[in-house]
């Protein structure tokens, strides 16, 4: 009399998706709590104890530290028969970038000579603002309408709005202004010259 076992174990929970948030460092405890769990998978068998395996392929690699990957979970009784449930364990980054200081309005004294270099050197330095990502690097832009800064003679002032983009293509804004003044009077460089002239009776 021979009793053999053939059939595989049934898979009565497939394995399911996984999709967390990026914490910058691979997310691996939670991938391998996913991993120990058989990505919520369960099976049984007629015939004996069931054992679970899994296959991990490396994450792909997409923006930042995100990526996924499909992985393979295999049910073994004790005869070796198999059956397999897979899903995708997924890493995302939906986070802004933080601006831990923000931009500082800034005021120049008119100045035709300087006034463009000084202006300059406060927007490429982000107007003083600092951001980070927990995900990736991080990129500064600014926007701004440079006729605003032209009212009476060659002072104005203008809203700057600075973007911050993570990788993965999330922003954040912050804004400051540049305001170029006038506070300094004309300068006379020829001072009046007293006049005498003979009355001429008119």
């Amino acid at each position: 009399i021979t009793i053999e076992d053939t059939t595989a174990p049934m898979i009565d929970d497939v394995a399911v998706d996984e999709t967390v948030e990026c914490d910058g460092l691979g997310n691996t405890g939670e991938f391998q709590t996913w991993l120990d769990n058989n990505g919520g998978a369960t099976a049984s068998d007629a015939c004996g104890e069931v054992t679970w395996s899994y296959d991990a392929p490396p994450m792909s690699d997409d923006c930042g530290f995100t990526g996924n990957t499909t992985v393979v979970f295999t049910a073994t009784d004790e005869c070796d028969n198999t059956s397999t449930t897979s899903a995708i364990f997924t890493i995302e980054d939906t986070t802004a970038p933080e601006i831990t200081t923000l931009p500082s309005d800034i005021t120049f004294e008119c100045d035709a000579t300087d006034q463009a270099a000084e202006i300059q050197t406060w927007l490429d330095n982000n107007g003083g603002g600092v951001a980070s990502d927990v995900c990736g690097d991080i990129v500064w832009t600014y926007e701004y309408d440079e006729t605003d800064l032209v009212e009476c003679g060659a002072s104005g002032s203008a809203t700057v709005t600075f973007t911050v983009t993570d990788e993965c293509l999330n922003t954040t804004q912050a804004t400051a202004s540049i305001t170029i003044e006038d506070t300094t009077a004309p300068m006379i460089d020829d001072v009046a010259v007293d006049e005498t002239v003979e009355c001429d009776g008119l």
